[in-house]
């Protein structure tokens, strides 16, 4: 983790607040590693610790893949769940366990309803493409997930730019929060 900008949300991360980012997309995968290795620093077998909501399939399988070598590094697990898949084989790969999830909203959602995982280990929700998910109306899906929760004490929200109604909604959800606007000359 080399630059300022990692240092300050990683800081504001491990103080327990929930943070907003400003950021180009994708947010780099440095500072998602170290996010990880803060709130899950062992392996553990069970319930997923975080869950990180991406805007479509594409960015969630890219982002696996980008996580993947830190993963098995660490030797935590890492369930991928998309919109186009068997539902039937997201559904058990989740019951059987993982660490973390990686999937986008609507099909992360659905799986929960399903009891397809428990959340009750859950440290961190990190909603990435805020901007992009709003403009699908994918914002319930993220609200039903996030008033589910009652054991996260955190939320990561990563949006490009922030808009009045990402605004208003972050500030509905969690009206204390560190902001961050990621600027190319930190």
């Amino acid at each position: 983790m080399t630059n300022e900008f990692n240092l300050r949300v990683l800081k504001s991360v491990k103080a327990g607040s929930h943070v907003l980012c400003t950021h180009e997309l994708p947010l780099p995968v440095d500072l998602l590693q170290e996010i990880i290795s803060f709130c899950i620093p062992q392996p553990e077998e069970g319930s997923p610790r975080m869950i990180i909501l991406c805007a479509d399939n594409d960015s969630a399988v890219q982002l696996a893949a980008e996580l993947a070598p830190f993963m098995k590094e660490k030797d935590l697990t890492l369930d991928l769940i998309l919109e186009k898949g068997n539902k039937v084989k997201q559904r058990n790969d989740l019951f059987d366990g993982t660490e973390v999830i990686v999937g986008t909203s609507r099909r992360v959602c659905e799986m929960y309803f399903q009891n397809g995982y428990n959340i009750s280990k859950m440290k961190m929700l990190i909603v990435l493409e805020m901007d992009k998910q709003m403009k699908k109306a994918w914002k319930g899906f993220i609200s039903r997930m996030a008033e589910s929760l009652p054991k996260v004490k955190q939320v990561l929200f990563v949006c490009d730019p922030i808009d009045e109604r990402i605004d208003e909604y972050i500030d509905l959800y969690a009206a204390v929060h560190q902001r961050f606007i990621f600027e190319n000359n930190i």
